[in-house]
């Protein structure tokens, strides 16, 4: 019996033409590996820049709301402290005629206001979040969920 071997064949403009193998291509057909690890790396390079870019964008962004959040947190700091000390005497010169003890009526007031305090905490911690974009955030950050107290 005989074999028959056949090539492929391609037909183009200029009638029937013998494929060539791979490693027969000219090499100006291929990009040369070389060529392709520099643009790979020059593609490593701006993206890396880019995150760089944009981690410093998020931290500018993050001074300027820790700025705005202290100078609020120091007035609300001063206004609550001068509210909450005459509440408290107000509080106790309420109580006092009806426990008979000025002393009895301040801590009455006192475990209120610490009450109060702990309500408030509980409140401020899950009302605080912030979200990442930048990937650098997520990486040190330690949760994928992007907050930052996870």
């Amino acid at each position: 019996m005989l074999a028959f071997v056949a090539w492929p064949v391609a037909v183009g403009r200029n009638g029937p033409q013998m494929l060539k193998h791979a490693d027969e291509m000219q090499e100006s057909t291929r990009p040369e590996i070389r060529q392709l690890l520099e643009r790979l790396s020059a593609d490593g390079r701006g993206w890396a820049e880019s995150e760089l870019a944009l981690a410093r964008a998020e931290l500018g962004e993050l001074k300027g709301q820790a700025i705005r959040a202290a100078v609020f947190a120091v007035i609300g700091v001063a206004a609550v402290f001068c509210a909450l000390a005459a509440f408290s005497q107000a509080g106790i010169a309420f109580l006092t005629p009806h426990v008979d003890s000025p002393g009895l009526a301040a801590l009455i007031v006192g475990a209120v206001l610490l009450l109060l305090v702990a309500v408030s905490v509980m409140l401020i911690r899950n009302a605080i979040s912030w979200r990442t974009e930048s990937i650098f955030f997520r990486w040190f950050g330690g949760g994928s969920s992007g907050d930052a107290g996870s």
